[in-house]
């Protein structure tokens, strides 16, 4: 069905929000190709030893009634979240990617760092269905524009972003990253 000229209006302001967020060098809607080739790769990880990895936050996004996608640079805004967290078979969080600038936590329990980003929780309990997943993320400029609702962002797999990036004709740079938003219209 044909959007109206309000919704069509609409989703113009939400491209012209996005661009204009620091650090943002494309902003986009993605097309029914993108969306479809999309959800084939991000369904279809590579487990990493014995552990799998679930982008949950894309697959949210994707389902979502409308889905843009920017490529940002170093200088975006950090996550008001975790962007990865391993998690246990009972879904129990038992690490988690540290956010810019934080320190390993201190805390009850000892902790175990993976890399510099992050930390595993070692006193959590883990299990042979331990798995990466990728959460769905809040967008608070979207969320911030009036008529918008059901905001979620997530950012795609190595794959995936390559995959947006060439569907868009924007050069495959390797300081540059996609960010995929999903929102419906209220």
């Amino acid at each position: 069905m044909p959007l109206s000229k309000a919704e069509q209006q609409k989703l113009k302001e939400v491209l012209k929000v996005l661009s204009r967020i620091k650090g943002v060098r494309h902003s986009f809607y993605l097309t029914r190709e993108m969306r479809e080739g999309l959800a084939a790769l991000e369904k279809t990880y590579p487990a990493i030893g014995p552990l799998t990895v679930q982008n949950e936050g894309i697959l949210a996004c994707l389902r979502s009634e409308h889905v843009a996608c920017i490529v940002k640079d170093k200088t975006f805004r950090g996550p008001p979240h975790p962007t990865v967290v391993l998690v246990n078979d009972r879904g129990e969080v038992i690490g988690r990617e540290l956010l810019r600038g934080e320190k390993q936590p201190k805390g009850p329990g000892r902790t175990l760092m993976l890399g510099q980003g992050f930390v595993v929780f070692a006193d959590k309990r883990a299990s042979k269905g331990a798995r990466f997943v990728l959460p769905p993320v809040p967008f608070k400029e979207v969320e911030e524009t009036r008529g918008t609702c059901s905001v979620i962002s997530s950012s795609p797999s190595t794959p995936g972003d390559s995959f947006l990036r060439k569907k868009a004709m924007i050069e495959d740079d390797p300081e540059l990253a996609s960010v995929v938003v999903g929102f419906d219209l209220s």
